[in-house]
């Protein structure tokens, strides 16, 4: 569904530039009584758009010539390209609809706070047992030597627990790192908050986050865990909050959300060159994504939310009962998967955040994305299969599987034909009803108007947040009003299609790489650490 956002957003882009031009003055342009006028012509405009059948619905007269004015009927291609804004308009249309749906939902929730569904009273939980918490912090150490000990503190001192928690990192090296390993080591000897304990384990033989992940697995006896990328600092109250969606629930997982914690970094595109506010875009492509797009999927389609690899709280016994895999881009796409055709249950609290590193160069995130769109083409190529056949699925389910994973392809294809074909033509051939039909026009002007629903709502689910972000939240209601916009919404898919034919073609031709690290920048508040530190 995230893509049909997109798409019908886009696909309503397209209709933009010549609705205005639906009521332009028709000519009258007469002819010469001595010209013969042939079976469905004449030779006033008006006339003949007066005279086509069932109102001008399936035919259009060419307004471009200077007579005599003909009806034509749709041929193959008017009824090709009605096909296509046909499926459009009802992807635009109902992508609205549920959208709308989510936002008064969320709202509703926020304006009864006794029944938000992510909101957790400590008073609630006291009566219950207190669960044993294991955070499992995966790590490649080379990239990531310089945030991970902010990452331990972060959780150890910041993050609020239900019951007794550990931090556990599990790191992987090619080569020796003596000073951070040694840090590492030391930082287990320390007396931490609440009786916390650090432990840490070098894998040797990972080459993988997955790798990773399998060992920490084998060496936990807790009953839950948390999971947390290196670069991951999780709000106060989150892990409260997984905890309680997971209790009321009785979920096997509880997803939560991300936002971008380095919005100020390199916001210029200097150094190293970047987009500008490329942190600012991504932040608030999440937002609408966490906050509407993803509710939308487990609401109206799964039944399920699925796990996205980090601030997700997990059932030990669960989560081992697969393994993760160490040749997959995705280790966690794969394995929301396979949990799912499990029969398991994944819930999402999008209010329960965590922030984590945005890609501060446009390589960065490029090879981010696509090392994502790469793993989730092969986990649907590998699955997909599965998602008919095997598991214990209900119908509801594996038709939500088919739409999340499967029909985003021809929903992809679909956006080319009708929006980036279409535009060129209805720039040639205006958008109205004389040039195209009825048909044709309306179908347009409803791609248009409903693509402009999720902006609404997303730009509006963003201002609902102001008073408790202040200025940031003023400046994310911006770029989320701008991301989600006609515009940024084609540009976002037309980055999106790119990586989606890189990914085509190196699948088909057996070029991809093995699992790849995102690279990332320092925090601002390591890197004051290492100025005070030098001087």
């Amino acid at each position: 569904l995230d893509g049909a956002t997109g798409a019908s957003m886009a696909s309503g882009n397209a209709s933009l530039l010549h609705v205005q031009r639906a009521f332009m003055p028709l000519p009258s342009v007469s002819l010469s009584p001595s010209n013969k006028l042939g079976p469905g012509c004449f030779d006033l405009a008006n006339v003949a758009v007066e005279k086509q059948r069932l109102s001008g619905w399936f035919s259009f007269v060419d307004l471009r010539s200077t007579g005599p004015f003909c009806i034509e009927p749709y041929n193959a291609f008017e009824w090709t390209f009605s096909l296509l804004l046909g499926v459009m308009a009802m992807l635009s249309t109902a992508t609205c609809l549920f959208v709308a749906y989510v936002f008064l939902c969320r709202l509703q929730r926020r304006c009864a706070r006794s029944t938000n569904r992510c909101v957790s009273e400590g008073r609630q939980l006291l009566d219950m047992p207190a669960p044993a918490i294991t955070a499992i912090v995966p790590c490649y150490l080379p990239n990531e030597q310089f945030i991970i000990e902010d990452t331990i503190e972060w959780i150890m001192y910041q993050v609020d627990s239900p019951g007794k928690l550990d931090v556990f990192v599990v790191y992987n090296s090619p080569f020796d790192i003596p000073d951070i390993e040694l840090r590492l080591e030391e930082l287990t000897r320390e007396d931490w908050p609440d009786g916390r304990h650090f432990r840490v384990m070098r894998v040797t033989d990972s080459q993988s986050k997955a790798a990773n992940l399998n060992a920490a697995l084998s060496c936990i006896e807790d009953p839950y865990v948390a999971i947390y990328d290196a670069d991951h600092h999780p709000d106060k109250d989150s892990l409260m909050k997984l905890w309680d969606t997971m209790r009321r629930t009785s979920a096997d997982c509880v997803q939560g959300s991300y936002y971008m914690r380095n919005l100020t970094e390199n916001q210029f595109g200097c150094s190293p060159p970047a987009f500008p506010c490329l942190a600012r875009i991504v932040d608030a492509e999440f937002f609408i994504d966490w906050q509407l797009a993803k509710l939308v999927t487990r609401t109206f389609f799964l039944g399920n939310g699925y796990f996205s690899g980090s601030n997700a709280l997990w059932s030990t016994k669960v989560l081992a009962s697969r393994e993760f895999s160490e040749t997959a881009q995705t280790e966690d796409v794969d394995m929301a998967i396979q949990q799912l055709l499990d029969g398991r249950r994944i819930e999402f609290c999008e209010e329960s955040k965590s922030g984590e590193l945005a890609p501060l160069s446009c390589a960065a995130i490029w090879k981010q994305r696509l090392r994502w769109t790469i793993g989730w083409d092969e986990s649907s190529l590998k699955h997909g299969g599965s998602f008919a056949d095997s598991g214990r699925l209900s119908c509801r389910a594996r038709c939500g599987l088919f739409w999340t994973f499967i029909i985003r392809w021809a929903i992809t294809a679909l956006t080319v034909g009708a929006v980036y074909v279409g535009f060129p033509l209805t720039t040639y051939w205006p958008l109205d009803e004389a040039h195209w039909g009825k048909l044709i026009t309306y179908l347009g002007k409803t791609c248009f108007f409903m693509g402009l629903g999720p902006w609404l709502f997303a730009t509006l689910e963003a201002a609902t947040q102001v008073h408790r972000l202040g200025a940031e939240g003023a400046l994310q209601v911006v770029f989320v009003f701008l991301v989600a916009s006609p515009l940024g919404s084609a540009a976002y898919f037309l980055f999106n299609f790119a990586l989606q034919l890189t990914s085509c073609f190196r699948l088909c031709t057996g070029t991809v790489s093995g699992w790849e690290v995102t690279q990332r920048g320092l925090s601002s508040r390591r890197r004051c650490k290492i100025h005070r530190a030098e001087a």
